[in-house]
């Protein structure tokens, strides 16, 4: 009995881990209107426009925005019936850049749909820097018993555990390279 209680420990999904998590999560977040003012100080990314999109659920008394964090000319405008990303250039953009052909606007969407729209709260290190502070939204995501509010991608501690060692030794594996070739050119000279 003991050792299956250790098993679901081990295995069971946990908790978010930001190395691993391929989840939108922190990307295309709505985060309510007045959240940035309070807290510009903390962000960590620039901000390239701001969408509102209303209230984000019926239960909110509060309108929501979105952030464009990407520094491509295309900008998110918002999500259509189905839940995907709508996406646009402003037409004085355009005119700034040129843009005179449908292969230009393709090309900027291929590079667009590579970086993903961080929430500008976000660090570099994928640490959240509003995290005692942060919305609703990241309270709640994840704690519903609802299916749409669970998030599939938390890792178990096991996961957590083969992917930290798999770093450490991958780092020494690849330390051990460089000290080989370094040793064999000193050797050589």
């Amino acid at each position: 009995m003991k050792l299956t209680g250790i098993k679901t420990y081990l295995t069971s999904p946990s908790k978010c881990f930001i190395p691993k998590c391929k989840a939108r999560c922190c990307a295309d977040a709505p985060i309510p209107v007045d959240f940035l003012p309070k807290y510009k100080d903390k962000v960590q990314r620039p901000i390239y426009n701001i969408i509102n999109i209303g209230h984000n659920d019926p239960r909110d008394t509060y309108d929501s925005v979105m952030f464009n964090t990407t520094g491509n000319p295309i900008q998110f405008i918002g999500f259509d019936q189905n839940g995907n990303r709508l996406v646009g250039i402003p037409k004085d953009v355009m005119k700034k850049m040129q843009i005179k052909s449908q292969e230009q606007i393709q090309a900027l969407l291929e590079d667009y749909q590579k970086n993903k729209n961080y929430c500008p709260f976000i660090t570099d290190y994928g640490r959240c820097s509003v995290y005692s502070e942060r919305p609703p939204i990241c309270r709640e995501f994840g704690t519903d018993p609802a299916p749409i509010n669970r998030c599939p991608e938390k890792a178990s501690r096991i996961e957590i555990v083969k992917f930290k060692m798999k770093n450490f030794v991958d780092y020494y594996k690849d330390l051990f390279k460089v000290m080989c070739i370094s040793m064999s050119r000193k050797k050589h000279s």
